[in-house]
This record gives structure tokens, C-alpha cells and sequence, in this order.
């Protein structure tokens, strides 16, 4: 008889392992240039993963934060445009950790899905840090969750047959 302990998927499992690191003195111009990178134009936007000074996770910084304050103080309306361009050198040296988000839940590699699931549920983000001694080593998304739960599921119904995409 098998241990269920040793089928159990752990967070360090399904983990995102690939995002991109700032720290919180960046500026918004600089994460604009990160952005702009060739990498993320067929990747899509990275997790922006925000590091203290001592080396220790301080938050998330998401792209919609960005927008925000790039929009900051900016007129609505026909003069939009031209009032984006006005405040463009006050908005881009803004810093990461003036707008980035600090209550960003974090979990354990070894936590289990269920775990994962809870934390996710009873956050306003969709995305949890993976932590070990403090740093982060991963992330785990609402999206991640969601196709681990439909390949349980599915698989379930089915007999373990996940039906292709194709079909």
C-alpha cells in the first residue's frame, strides 16, 4: 500500500521559477526599459519580484501599479497625450517601492497544493511568493493553481485521460 505522502504535489513541484528581480530603489523609467525587453515581447509580461536591500522579498510590483503612476496627475481628455508627455519625467522617477504592493502572501517549496489553494483563496492577489529563509526562490499564480486542480480533476472524472486541446 502506498503513503498518500509521497504522491502529494508540493509547491516546489509546480512553482514559476522564471520572473524578473527589482529592488525597491529602481525607477519607473528603468522598469519601463526592462519591459521593453525583446524576451518579454513573446514571454508576455513577467512577475515583477521586488527585493530589499538586505536580500529579502519585499513585495510584487504589478503593471497595472505601473500605469497607475504613469497616470498620476495626468488630464483626461483630448490633452491626455500631451499631458502624458508633460508629466512623464516626474511620474518615471518614481520608485519601485513607492508603488510597489507589500502584502503579498508568501508559502513554503514544501507547503502542499491544498495549502497553496487556501492561500490563494483567502488573498486579494493572485500570485503567492515562494519562500525559503526569506528570499524568494518562486512564485506560484491563481493560473498555475487552476491547471493543477483541472488535471486533478479531469484526469478523475476521465480514468487519468486529459482530453487534448485538439479535440
Amino acid at each position: 500500500m502506498s503513503d498518500p505522502q509521497e504522491n502529494r504535489i508540493l509547491v516546489k513541484d509546480i512553482m514559476l521559477r522564471r520572473y524578473l528581480r527589482l529592488g525597491e530603489s529602481h525607477t519607473i523609467n528603468e522598469v519601463m526599459g526592462f519591459l521593453s525587453d525583446s524576451h518579454f515581447e513573446k514571454d508576455g509580461l513577467p512577475f515583477l519580484v521586488v527585493i530589499a536591500d538586505n536580500g529579502s522579498f519585499a513585495g510584487l510590483l504589478d503593471p497595472k501599479a505601473v500605469l497607475a503612476a504613469m497616470l498620476e496627475g495626468v488630464q483626461q481628455g483630448l490633452q491626455a497625450e500631451q499631458s502624458l508627455r508633460d508629466s512623464a519625467s516626474v511620474n518615471l522617477s518614481k520608485t519601485v517601492g513607492h508603488i510597489m504592493n507589500r502584502n503579498i502572501p508568501a508559502i513554503s517549496a514544501d507547503a502542499s497544493l491544498d495549502e497553496a489553494f487556501r492561500c490563494i483563496e483567502s488573498s486579494s492577489t493572485e500570485v503567492v511568493a515562494v519562500l525559503e529563509e526569506g528570499r524568494v526562490i518562486g512564485l506560484i499564480t491563481a493560473r498555475i493553481l487552476f491547471q493543477q486542480a483541472s488535471t486533478l480533476t479531469v484526469g478523475a472524472l476521465t480514468g487519468g485521460v486529459i482530453p487534448s486541446k485538439d479535440n
